[in-house]
């Protein structure tokens, strides 16, 4: 879907704005608008957007509208996670028990939506090889690593900067992963991101998503190759 007419390419990156358990700041949101506004990747210069938006179903059926007209040559979506350690890299998204209410107290009728590309499909996963981007960013950030205490080890273990997971959630973050996915599985990803300072700053967080970001449009660059 990538437009072959630009003279610039483009990503869209989005963060969420604050929700329940997170109302003051999401840490998704305060990573993402520190991005640099411009990717170098083999010559080729990538603009890339950031867009805040609202923790409400309505909010991001717009915005995946709105995102995918601009026919993007790459989409990452960055979400919060209460309980993540690191950064979790999403490789699918269920289509199902999106009964929790958002923001303004909305829940999709029946728990499911009828996507415009695959019906009800139950699940759908990105084409990105998110072990090979995993891989990748923790050896790039090795610096990034954090350590935690693993259970019955008084040992402390090493955390690495990123990690794959097939667990997106049922709220907004699988929503708007599962709506993108929809549109370009090709060019799609979910990221989601710990709390601020549980264990990277926000700094830290943009610095790790950015590689992420970095990661992608290499996979993007030889698919389109």
């Amino acid at each position: 879907m990538a437009s072959s007419d630009r003279n610039r390419k483009l990503i869209l990156v989005s963060g969420f704005g604050p929700f329940l358990g997170h109302e003051t700041v999401n840490a998704s949101w305060e990573a993402v608008k520190l991005l640099p506004e411009v990717l170098t990747h083999n010559g080729v210069e990538y603009d890339l957007e950031k867009r805040l938006v609202a923790v409400e179903y309505a909010a991001v059926d717009e915005a995946v509208t709105e995102i995918w007209k601009r026919q993007p040559d790459l989409v990452i979506h960055v979400g919060v996670s209460g309980i993540a350690k690191c950064v979790y890299v999403e490789k699918l998204a269920y289509n199902h028990k999106f009964i929790r209410g958002d923001n303004s107290g909305e829940k999709l009728p029946n728990g499911s939506s009828e996507l415009p590309n695959n019906g009800h499909a139950n699940v759908l996963r990105t084409e990105l090889d998110v072990d090979k981007i995993v891989t990748a960013v923790n050896q790039q950030c090795d610096e990034c690593v954090a350590p935690i205490k693993a259970p019955h080890n008084d040992n402390l273990k090493p955390l690495g900067a990123t990690k794959a997971s097939k667990n997106v959630g049922n709220f907004l973050c699988g929503y708007i992963y599962l709506k993108s996915l929809d549109m370009d599985k090709k060019r799609s990803l979910f990221v989601h991101v710990p709390p601020i300072n549980k264990p990277f700053s926000s700094e830290k967080t943009a610095e790790i998503v950015f590689a992420i970001v970095q990661q992608c449009v290499q996979q993007v660059a030889e698919c389109d190759s």
